[in-house]
């Protein structure tokens, strides 16, 4: 059995698509994350979404957060397919992202690393 690769996000970027979820709440933000390559290097919101091909850049996943809830999908969310990140804001002090994707009919999660 091959191992998946594990998904990796400059930590610049998931601080930035962090401090947006904060500062929206208690409203969620809607986006996209854009990329060059197969390098996550952009995150747009849901209102300039259309500029990612613009910028050069392809879509490397979608993006919510969930101001109140667990950062976990529901299948009806993932239906799109795709990559899905969801980031949560019902925690104590710490900000969560989760990285989704539809598999067999089910949420399956994917290894998200932060690097510097």
């Amino acid at each position: 059995m091959n191992a998946e690769a594990d998904l990796v996000m400059p930590r610049r970027l998931a601080i930035q698509i962090l401090h947006e979820a904060q500062i929206a709440q208690p409203e969620p933000i809607v986006g996209v994350v854009g990329a060059r390559g197969d390098e996550p290097c952009s995150f747009l919101k849901s209102v300039q979404a259309d500029f990612i091909e613009v910028r050069g850049e392809t879509l490397w996943a979608h993006l919510w957060s969930n101001p109140t809830a667990p950062a976990v999908p529901s299948v009806d969310q993932l239906a799109g397919g795709g990559l899905f990140l969801v980031v949560s804001l019902n925690t104590k002090g710490v900000l969560e992202m989760r990285a989704w994707e539809l598999r067999e009919g089910a949420p399956f999660e994917r290894v998200l690393k932060v690097r510097d």
